[in-house]
């Protein structure tokens, strides 16, 4: 199995699941030059966005299933796959158990609140913000209902991903936690999610690596673990 970016935090990760996986070993692909996939039957992407849409590119022209752990593949870019007609492609914004259950409660929630705002912490070397965890809540969120968009003369309420307000932070000490408020008549819930370590990943890593070859293009995990999506009433 082909990993690229495997030297990064989540590469480095998906090696080891792979080496312990029966069956499986792990070859490093070079993501800079030329991406060769010979000899390679299934590749997880653990780069950054530029080279993401390439190894993407490669894999389905070549007709081999990936699974892709890089953030920047939002709703938009994922349609315009869907549209090209890729096929073999699960793009995974979190692979903790936890966070994909916590997105899931979000959207069930979503439909009984009219407000709700997302506050995400990861170190402070994560190049991306908003996450693509906390990208992903606000646009299932948003599936189930919209909600007013806050105005340009308020830069204090974050990043608006689909009339979500997100905010990020950015700090040593932290490895990755998600809170999803909701507030509404007299009351607020919120739904947390903390990342201690980084093997909260190995689970969601091997249930991607082992599953069926996606018919299209598959986005989180929500579908292997058995979650239905919430959609308007």
């Amino acid at each position: 199995m082909g990993v690229a970016g495997a030297t990064g935090r989540l590469g480095q990760v998906a090696v080891r699941v792979i080496e312990s996986a029966p069956g499986l070993s792990a070859v490093e692909l070079d993501s800079h030059g030329d991406i060769s996939l010979d000899g390679v039957d299934m590749v997880f992407d653990a780069t950054v966005f530029a080279a993401s849409q390439r190894i993407v590119r490669v894999a389905v022209e070549a007709g081999i299933p990936i699974v892709v752990a890089t953030s920047g593949w939002s709703a938009e870019r994922v349609s315009q796959l869907q549209s090209d007609g890729a096929s073999g492609v699960r793009i995974v914004p979190n692979f903790s158990i936890g966070s994909v259950i916590g997105t899931h409660l979000a959207t069930v929630a979503a439909r009984h609140f009219d407000y709700a705002e997302i506050i995400e912490t990861h170190h402070e070397s994560k190049r991306d913000a908003p996450s693509g965890t906390a990208t992903r809540t606000a646009e299932r969120i948003a599936e189930v209902r919209r909600q007013h968009v806050p105005t340009p003369d308020e830069p204090g309420r974050g990043a608006v991903v689909d009339t979500v307000p997100v905010h990020a932070v950015r700090m040593p000490g932290v490895a990755a936690r998600q809170e999803v408020v909701f507030g509404g008549l007299g009351e607020t819930l919120t739904i947390a999610h903390n990342t201690v370590s980084s093997d909260s990943y190995r689970a969601g890593i091997l249930l991607a690596i082992q599953a069926e070859r996606v018919d299209g293009v598959a986005v989180g995990l929500d579908d292997l673990l058995g979650l239905e999506a919430q959609r308007p009433s």
